[in-house]
């Protein structure tokens, strides 16, 4: 797939190493790439993280649809799969997917920086938020209380346990049941557990769990942040499949908590990703696009300033940052010439008087006010 950027970070270095007084930044015996890279890391950062005032830049060059994840019974946290580049959450919306009449209800959800764990319920999601993978509510193969069995539809069972998560888990031959294609949501346990190794995994096929635990591997694999194509090891359990996350990915938490048995909506998150890393000139400014490459020039400029040897030269970078900071603001006002189409706005003006019904008479020249 196409990339947002064709600029290389080589042609940025080369263009600053013509300024007399920015190239000896660059400079340095034995480490020629080191500062470079480290600069370029910097500006990234200040453009993705945030503007002049601390505020985050929702680039839309930098956005990208989470895969989405449907709701599962009694379920507040969510792994999916090979999601490790996300920032921070920019909105989110939840669809009736198996509403058989079209258009399909969409409703739009809260997003909030946490939410706290809960067991109330309802048939329609209301927030959400991103946590790390390994904070989120996780079940455990085998453990009291398991999910729906064979025969055992209702999910009830007297298996002995300690130390039970409260909430209801795989086991021999636990039936999933794929929420996608029901008309109400099926009795399903935990679809996000860790192994005896304390490695975290995600179902990804649903089916019947086998009569035993799964040999799970010491080191699975998965993406990372840096690898980000290294595909994921799997594990089959009986006809259902899980898939290893990665511990220090992003997961989701929804509140309140799906019914046991209700509409199951597919949650689509919208995102900005994270802030790349560059490790070698050779890459490209991705994912800033190339209409956008002069103010991450002007910012790498602004940074040779602050690290040039000579004081007095290193002096002129609170002016050369300042310059760094109006382009960024430019760049916001470049990105930002539409108006949302969401928020809160007056149906009239505060001391509208309304024209159908308090008009201004002479007994009242100043409306009912």
């Amino acid at each position: 797939m196409a990339g947002n950027s064709t600029i290389t970070l080589q042609s940025i270095v080369d263009d600053a190493a013509s300024l007399g007084e920015v190239s000896p930044a660059l400079s340095v015996g034995g480490f020629s790439d080191a500062p470079a890279l480290s600069i370029a890391n910097d500006v990234m950062a200040a453009m993705l993280l945030g503007g002049p005032s601390g505020q985050p830049f929702n680039w839309k060059w930098n956005r990208f649809n989470v895969k989405p994840f449907p709701t599962i019974s009694f379920q507040q946290d969510y792994f999916v799969p090979d999601v490790v580049n996300l920032g921070w959450l920019e909105s989110a919306w939840a669809s009736n997917i198996n509403q058989t009449s079209v258009p399909k209800t969409k409703i739009q959800l809260e997003v909030a920086r946490d939410l706290e764990v809960t067991d109330i319920q309802t048939g329609y999601p209301g927030k959400i938020c991103w946590i790390p993978n390994d904070q989120c509510q996780i079940g455990k193969w085998g453990q009291s209380p398991l999910g729906p069995t064979v025969g055992n539809p209702s999910g009830q069972t007297n298996v002995a346990g300690i130390g039970s998560s409260g909430i209801q888990n795989p086991g021999p031959n636990v039936v999933y049941t794929n929420p996608i294609g029901s008309l109400q949501t099926p009795i399903n346990a935990t679809t996000c557990i860790a192994d005896s190794n304390g490695n975290l995994w995600v179902l990804t096929t649903f089916g019947t769990c086998g009569s035993s635990e799964p040999l799970w591997p010491a080191n699975p694999q998965y993406p990372t942040l840096k690898n980000p194509s290294t595909p994921s090891t799997t594990v089959a359990d009986g006809t259902c499949v899980w898939t290893a996350i990665n511990p220090k990915g992003q997961g989701f938490r929804l509140n309140p908590v799906p019914p046991q048995t209700g509409l199951v909506w597919l949650i689509q998150p919208v995102a900005q990703m994270r802030v790349p890393i560059f490790t070698s000139l050779t890459q490209t400014l991705e994912p800033v696009p190339d209409d956008y490459v002069t103010y991450f020039k002007q910012g790498f400029f602004a940074e040779c300033y602050r690290r040039n040897p000579d004081p007095k030269v290193r002096s002129k970078y609170i002016m050369e940052r300042q310059v760094w900071l109006e382009a960024l603001d430019k760049a916001v006002r470049q990105g930002s010439r539409e108006s949302d189409d969401f928020g809160f706005y007056p149906n009239s003006g505060v001391m509208d008087t309304g024209w159908s019904v308090n008009r201004i008479r002479p007994d009242m020249p100043y409306g009912p006010f």
